[in-house]
């Protein structure tokens, strides 16, 4: 038997182990964290995908919200977040939250990876116009450029020949929910932390997948309980290191690293379900990545114009 190290020499490795983490540039821990969440969404993705094989897809979401809310629990107890500061907007980001991430499971089960990853990205084109239309925020006709060119990149991978697949569409609204309910952090960021967030998202999203998982339900095997139990453990995962890179990174600096998110779906689907993007899914992929990508640069850098402006005024 393996003798233990004593719980000293444990605690001088992690203090190491702290001290050497710290150590690294600000942006090069966001982009570990970074890193680290696309992987463990991939994960989540696979997971969601081999269940929905023989499950029925809201069966899926429910238990992908449930476990991930309960892992979540004892943090809220801890630091308190089960009564929102902004109640009515919080329970609108809850019901849009929820029905994101419904659609999300659906887009994983009913399409190949690749392309439930790239649709998704379609939330930062989304995010522009619902700024417009609820932050009062005026965009410049670069970042509206940015935005019709995205829109081409998800027309192309919709299949322009008609030969599209309705999952897809699910996909493409459940990004538009992503994005309202990222426009709906900002209206309630000052009080209200993403622990409240995630628990409201986890109830509604139950509340709205438990009638029609009942009516189609399907006993689960224990292996498949326990792929249930950990796509909410891995999902909770996923999102705590997204919130992390971002809470430590400069978004400008670090957002590339979350399109590696498309290198490891396109992986996934070809080792384990052997899909292979086709060229639609390639070129939409790459235009919406791309031009996403520009509109968060564009986003950050009038932040920082705006900020500076501010600090200029204060000083005179």
């Amino acid at each position: 038997m393996t003798e233990q190290p004593p719980a000293s020499a444990l605690d001088d490795r992690r203090a190491r182990f702290a001290a050497a983490w710290e150590a690294l540039p600000a942006n090069t821990r966001g982009a570990l964290w970074l890193l680290t969440s696309a992987a463990l969404f991939t994960v989540m993705a696979v997971l969601t995908k081999f269940l929905g094989t023989r499950l029925d897809t809201m069966q899926v979401a429910f238990f992908r919200l449930f476990f991930a809310t309960l892992i979540i629990m004892p943090w809220l107890i801890r630091h308190g977040g089960f009564k929102p500061a902004h109640p009515r907007l919080m329970t609108l980001r809850g019901v849009i939250g929820g029905g994101a991430m419904l659609c999300m499971v659906y887009a994983f089960v009913h399409l190949p990876l690749a392309d439930a990853q790239a649709i998704q990205f379609a939330q930062g084109l989304f995010l522009v116009p619902l700024a417009i239309i609820f932050l009062r925020e005026v965009p410049g006709p670069r970042r509206i450029i940015a935005v019709i060119l995205g829109f081409i990149g998800v027309l192309i991978m919709l299949r322009p020949s008609g030969d599209f697949e309705p999952a897809a569409f699910v996909a493409l609204f459940g990004a538009l929910l992503v994005a309202g309910a990222a426009v709906m952090v900002k209206l309630v960021a000052d009080k209200d932390g993403p622990l409240t967030m995630m628990l409201f998202s986890g109830v509604f999203g139950c509340g709205m997948a438990v009638i029609p998982m009942a009516l189609n339900w399907i006993d689960p095997t224990p292996y498949e309980w326990v792929m249930l139990a950990g796509i909410g453990l891995v999902g909770a995962g996923a999102h705590n290191c997204f919130l992390r890179a971002y809470r430590v990174g400069e978004a400008t600096a670090i957002a590339p690293i979350d399109y590696t998110r498309l290198i490891f779906a396109g992986t996934a689907g070809f080792l384990f379900f052997g899909t292979v993007p086709d060229i639609y899914t390639i070129i939409g992929a790459v235009i919406i990545a791309g031009t996403s990508f520009y509109i968060a640069r564009r986003e950050a850098a009038v932040a920082r114009a705006k900020a500076a402006a501010a600090a200029r005024a204060d000083g005179a």
